[in-house]
């Protein structure tokens, strides 16, 4: 319990501040002016060209089970909260690679062969918040999925190779 306490409480501090904690599986680097550690960066050991990932089988089953709701990002009416990510692969790959949303209209929701300039992986990493300055409102909003703890490090790093690899529609 003793050790359990300073965890939870260092969760909660990042999480209402925005940014998810890190729990040491990669290296966190300050967002510069803000001094908060919210930059996540993949261990020095992370190869991005292996394994290979491809969309159909390695993204959108992650998109599907993490994204894909009506509340979310799985509706085809409305606004999908800004990107639509839902089980329809050519439209969803067609809505993100490349494509600019509305709270950062400066980087793609992905940019092939380049994750930390792929807003949808920033969200995904908690980094989101080290771009606040850039976003509509001065404010990237929170993290993804929204108001739950970051997906685990190793889906996360399926989505970052496939971006890394090209992010390709195969």
């Amino acid at each position: 319990m003793r050790l359990l306490l300073p965890l939870a409480l260092t969760v909660l501090g990042a999480v209402s501040a925005g940014c998810p904690a890190e729990t040491g599986s990669g290296s966190s680097s300050s967002s510069g002016s803000s001094g908060s550690a919210c930059d996540y960066s993949p261990p020095a050991g992370f190869d991005p060209l292996s394994p290979a990932v491809t969309f159909s089988a390695g993204v959108l089953p992650i998109f599907a089970r993490s994204c894909a709701f009506s509340t979310c990002h799985g509706s085809t009416a409305g606004p999908a909260n800004g990107v639509f990510l839902g089980r329809d692969g050519p439209k969803v790959h067609a809505a993100i690679v490349g494509v600019k949303g509305d709270e950062l209209p400066t980087m793609p929701f992905v940019t092939p062969g380049n994750q930390r300039e792929s807003y949808l992986m920033r969200k995904m990493d908690g980094s989101q918040c080290a771009l606040d300055a850039q976003c509509a409102g001065a404010s990237c909003q929170s993290s993804m999925p929204k108001g739950d703890l970051p997906l685990d490090v190793a889906t996360r790093d399926v989505v970052r190779r496939w971006i890394a690899q090209g992010a390709k529609n195969d």
